[in-house]
């Protein structure tokens, strides 16, 4: 069993993988409350092989050294930690490859491995982050923008009258009502934009596939018209085969 750790910015994922490319168990813990991480140990151990390692991805280095002292604490295997112990197995076409986050080299290696040809990882998250792979598989680059519900704290906390909209329970529309309007702005504003940034990076690629990941890409999917299927553990797979292709 290879347990895989993607810590961000609200919240920790950590998945089991035994033979197959999919992970047999996934659970979630919000950053501030890591104990369900315990918990999710636990269910995955259960009459299940001895853990081989643990493989952290982290772009939240007081959070990510705490997954790591749980791991070394309880699960007693080895830790490596992806661009620490475990080099990329990837070539970087950009400028200081060293910067980009855990989780966007991930997904460029996940995406990469499905598709064979490269493409655009798009990760709806905290905030949108897209990377380029090309057909070669170098890691080409991207851009991040703000996420849908970072979005719509800004709009409430910036403005003297709009509210904080739950954009999951309101449905955009064409109407005078001002939760609708903001949702109408966030989900196809949003979703306008990732199309538009799809096509800006993978100009090079005009057929380049694009995968969708993260906790609100069932949200803003269906308004996106260049993006394909939604993979939800695309960052757990590209941390898995960081690991497999480890020197």
């Amino acid at each position: 069993m290879l347990l895989v750790a993607s810590v961000g910015n609200t919240s920790v994922r950590l998945g089991g993988f035994e033979e197959g490319d999919e992970p047999v168990l996934v659970r979630s813990a919000a950053v501030d409350t890591l104990e369900a991480l315990d918990v999710g140990h636990r269910e995955l151990a259960s009459g299940r092989a001895p853990l081989e390692a643990l493989v952290l991805g982290s772009v939240n280095p007081v959070v990510g050294g705490q997954v790591r002292s749980w791991a070394e604490e309880t699960l007693h295997c080895p830790v490596f930690e992806l661009r620490a112990e475990l080099p990329v197995p990837m070539r970087f076409a950009c400028k200081a490859p060293r910067r980009i986050g855990a989780d966007r080299v991930a997904n460029a290696l996940a995406l990469h491995k499905r598709t064979a040809r490269g493409g655009v990882a798009v990760d709806f998250g905290t905030a949108i982050s897209l990377v380029v792979v090309s057909p070669e598989g170098d890691f080409v680059g991207g851009a991040i923008a703000p996420g849908l519900r970072m979005s719509a704290r800004a709009l409430h906390a910036d403005t003297a009258l709009l509210p904080l909209v739950d954009v999951a329970a309101t449905p955009p529309g064409v109407s005078g009502q001002t939760e609708t309007a903001i949702a109408a702005g966030l989900l196809w504003g949003l979703a306008g934009m990732v199309d538009r940034l799809v096509e800006r990076l993978a100009e090079p690629w005009p057929d380049a596939p694009v995968l969708a990941t993260g906790g609100d890409a069932s949200l803003l999917v269906p308004h996106c018209r260049r993006v394909g299927a939604i993979v939800p553990h695309l960052t757990l797979e590209g941390l898995r085969e960081a690991y497999l292709k480890r020197p």
